[in-house]
């Protein structure tokens, strides 16, 4: 999919090129067309690093504020499968609430995750490194789909079919209800075919 980058003022010079940039301010909704928001899959809004981080937040949530109201006034699209997922990165823990009642799907926490990786690391020599490879593109990631069966089967039964035809490793389970996710659950669970698994592998391949 194109990759569009939508921020004030020229394109930065380190951009990679198969970024497309357009100049404008996406906390204002007479602007969002420029971008063509009604037709994206997902939108990602990032702090500044120029400003405080009580700042830079402040502008986050009111760009996903902006997103949302945008968004609820297009026409419903046929053609849709979901509507427009929100990220959003918030710098101060105490914000994230805030992002969420704004509009964001989810939100990271990357100062809360970067010091809690870098504890780890130190007690655990080699995991910083090691989450990563599994955060960087390119290489192994983190994937949650539907499980592609019918049944319900125990968590052991369906790690073991999952790794035996498509050579990945399953680490978990998700109640798309809830959103509630169970990290490497005792063998005997019985999973419903409903629900979705967690895993980790070079690319997406329970997709039906």
């Amino acid at each position: 999919k194109p990759l569009v980058v939508f921020g004030a003022g020229d394109r930065p010079g380190e951009l990679p090129p198969d970024f497309i940039w357009i100049s404008g301010d996406p906390s204002k909704e007479s602007e969002l067309d420029k971008v063509r928001l009604s037709h994206a899959h997902a939108a990602i809004v990032v702090g500044s690093r120029g400003v405080p981080p009580s700042q830079a937040d402040a502008t986050s949530i009111l760009v996903a504020f902006t997103l949302r109201s945008y968004m609820s006034k297009q026409p419903t699209d046929a053609q849709r499968i979901r509507a427009l997922y929100i990220v959003a990165e918030i710098l101060d823990p105490e914000n994230a609430g805030h992002a969420l009642t704004a509009g964001a799907d989810e939100v990271v926490e990357t100062t809360r995750l970067g010091f809690s990786l870098l504890a780890h690391a130190a007690l655990v020599p080699g995991s910083g490194k090691i989450m990563s490879q599994v955060a960087s593109a390119g290489a192994h990631s983190l994937y949650i789909e539907s499980i592609p069966y019918s049944r319900s089967m125990s968590y052991g039964e369906l790690s073991q079919k999952i790794h035996a035809k498509h050579k990945v490793a399953l680490i978990g389970v998700r109640n798309p209800q809830s959103g509630a996710v169970e990290l490497t659950p005792l063998d005997e669970k019985e999973i419903p075919p409903d629900w979705e698994v967690v895993y980790l592998g070079r690319k997406a391949v329970l997709r039906k």
